[in-house]
């Protein structure tokens, strides 16, 4: 009986998960398109194969490998975010999407997007609490990158730029 209980409940749990993932990226695909209209700034005008013909140790070259890796585009304006994926190494998954908002946040950046996902992310995402603690805790290390240019960087070797911005990657 014990074993049944147990694997209804774990059925249960696993449904659960399952559902709140759908939900927060569902959440995650309408709010990023709302998000360009808020955004200042220009596009950069750049596809993922321009960024391939960047120096291989570059930003730029980096930036264009997870933007393969993941089949993405960059998204005008947006352009920055994917940057803080390469720089941070935080992963696309919701939890770590999540916890790279608690490492901007802890870096600076302050924006209502910013603060509406780690709302969610303590709300929904008890279970990645922790990291996300320790997100905020490395982008408090780090100096603030949020308001930087990156556009005007993308030729810099990542390393040096990691480097002289103490950033701690997930």
């Amino acid at each position: 009986m014990k074993s049944i209980f147990l694997s209804f409940y774990f059925e249960i749990q696993s449904t659960l998960k399952y559902l709140r993932e759908l939900l927060v990226s569902l959440g995650f695909t309408i709010s990023s398109k709302m998000y360009v209209f808020f955004k200042k700034g220009t596009s950069w005008h750049l596809q993922t194969t321009q960024l391939l013909s960047y120096p291989k140790h570059s930003l730029g070259f980096h930036l264009g490998c997870f933007l393969l890796k993941h089949k993405f585009e960059p998204q005008p304006r947006c352009e920055d975010h994917d940057v803080f994926h390469v720089l941070t190494g935080y992963k696309v998954d919701t939890a770590q999407e999540i916890a790279m908002q608690f490492w901007l946040w802890g870096n600076g950046k302050r924006s209502p997007f910013v603060a509406l996902a780690m709302l969610i992310g303590l709300l929904l995402y008890l279970d990645c609490y922790d990291s996300f603690t320790r997100a905020y805790l490395k982008g408090q290390y780090s100096k603030a990158i949020h308001h930087i240019d990156f556009s005007q960087h993308l030729s810099s070797p990542i390393s040096n730029f990691k480097t002289n911005n103490n950033i701690i990657s997930s």
